[in-house]
Parts: structure tokens; sequence; C-alpha cells
């Protein structure tokens, strides 16, 4: 099926880079997009969860890479 989709200026451009970047064309980067969600949707709502979603988190460098020490840290707190 054909359809027509007004997508502001900076979307339509990062999905083009995008689509480019993985060597496929602006429909077929839309479509796999739609049909991830579509299915992510479908699948939340079944389970009544969001488990299965791919989640990214933000990433701090540190400035002294491997001298955080947590052993004695409460955890149970955070949880409070």
């Amino acid at each position: 099926m054909q359809t027509t989709v007004n997508l502001p200026d900076s979307l339509c451009q990062k999905s083009e880079a995008l689509a480019a970047s993985r060597g496929a064309t602006v429909e077929q980067f839309i479509v796999e997009a739609v049909k991830k969600e579509v299915q992510g949707n479908l699948g939340a709502a079944a389970s009544g969860s969001f488990g299965d979603r791919e989640v990214e988190f933000p990433v701090i460098r540190s400035r002294r890479p491997g001298t955080l020490d947590l052993s004695n840290f409460d955890f149970d707190d955070l949880l409070a």
C-alpha cells in the first residue's frame, strides 16, 4: 500500500542519514522502524509489560576509570 507521510525536515534528514549508513533506502528504513514499533506494542499489550523493549542508557565517562568502590554501598537504600 502506498501512503504519504509528512516528516519534519530534521527527522527526514536524520532518517536519510541513518538509512544511508545502513546501506538501505529511506523507504526500507521507515518500514523497518514502523514494523519494530508495531511488533513491540503488540507484544507489550499481550504480555502487559514493556520488558522486551530495547533501552539505551546514557554513558557517563569517568575521569578515573576503575576507581569506584561500591563494596560498602547499601543498594537497598535506593529502593526505600
